[in-house]
């Protein structure tokens, strides 16, 4: 299969941000209008989270690929604290045609985290995270991205490739100190499940290469 990653950054010229500041709610509560209108086109926010609405518009500014695509935001009961995926009629649709949903898990006894918990900071990044993975599945034809869902759910190898290079990216695009926002929370918090704590360190960066990729990328 060919590398939707590889295929993603040669197709769209995109400059990689070094930006380290950090998103505070009160900053950008009133722009929510305008990113509305800016990037509102084929949303749907299934959510009554003012603060979890800003985020997603916050994070959407550093991915313009996705400002026209229609996405779909909704409270799930799921085993992580969010998940992005092709709505699955994908398989009828053109790709560019296709629809995407993010869950944002609201049942915090199945990982021991409360998204409304993290900072706003933090859910930018990990929204961020998300949008990430959108950027991969757009890049993929119905047959390219068919095979990639199964390689992820039966190949451990393949989950672990995927959610790195999507945590690669979302640093790219400037939300590194983001990112490690939301992994910092996640390491001190007590509450995590074994079994969430367990795939996450196992699929995911950690905060040194966080970092270490933020310096990479600043360079």
């Amino acid at each position: 299969m060919i590398s939707s990653w590889a295929q993603s950054q040669s197709e769209i010229n995109l400059h990689i941000h070094c930006d380290t500041a950090h998103f505070h709610y009160s900053d950008y509560v009133d722009s929510l209008p305008y990113y509305q209108q800016k990037m509102g086109q084929k949303k749907d926010l299934r959510i009554q989270d003012k603060k979890l609405e800003l985020a997603f518009y916050v994070a959407l500014n550093r991915y313009p690929e996705l400002h026209h695509r229609s996405i779909t935001v909704k409270l799930k009961s799921i085993s992580s604290t969010m998940q992005a995926q092709p709505i699955p009629n994908f398989i009828v649709k053109r790709k560019n045609n296709r629809a995407y949903r993010i869950f944002i898990n609201d049942n915090p006894e199945l990982t021991g985290i409360n998204y409304q918990d993290l900072s706003f900071n933090a859910l930018v990044g990990w929204i961020g995270h998300e949008f990430a993975h959108l950027i991969d599945y757009s890049s993929m034809n119905n047959r390219e991205l068919i095979g990639f869902i199964a390689a992820y759910v039966f190949d451990k190898r393949e989950m672990r490739k995927t959610e790195r290079q999507a945590d690669k990216e979302t640093i790219k695009r400037g939300l590194g100190i983001q990112l490690l926002d939301g992994v910092e929370f996640f390491e001190k918090n007590n509450k995590v499940s074994k079994r969430y704590r367990k795939r996450k360190k196992k699929n995911y960066l950690s905060e040194e290469e966080i970092i270490a990729n933020i310096k990479r990328n600043c360079d």
